[in-house]
């Protein structure tokens, strides 16, 4: 008796959406505008570490942290994404001159990154 073939049909899985690590970005045109940094919400997987004792089932079911991070986007290059939250206004012209509370970030543990619209 002869095995009937089986034919096996394949089927189309969708690919999940890329995730958005990048925000474009002209650097040229940002200078010391403030207006021109776009306001972003970074959400990224940051590293969780512990000096304490634990078992090792423990250690296997701890999930690593999501962190959010909000500021002005500075840079995305070079694997590295740059923002600032705080900045200190020029007496004399409507420019920032210094900027504070910085966050470096690698660009590969961002979850997503969005612009969001200040009032």
């Amino acid at each position: 008796m002869r095995k009937k073939k089986t034919r096996t049909r394949r089927v189309k899985v969708k690919k999940p959406n890329k995730i958005k690590r990048v925000i474009p970005l002209n650097e040229k045109i940002l200078a010391n505008d403030i207006g021109k940094y776009p306001y972003v919400e970074v959400e990224w997987v940051d590293i969780e570490g512990d000096d304490g004792w634990v078992t090792l089932k423990s250690l296997r079911e701890e999930k690593l942290p999501i962190a959010v991070s909000r500021g002005y986007l500075v840079s995305q290059k070079n694997g590295v994404t740059r923002i600032f939250r705080d900045y200190i206004k020029s007496k004399t012209r409507p420019v920032f001159e210094d900027i504070g509370s910085t966050v470096i970030i690698p660009t590969s543990v961002i979850i997503s990154i969005k612009k969001i619209t200040l009032c």
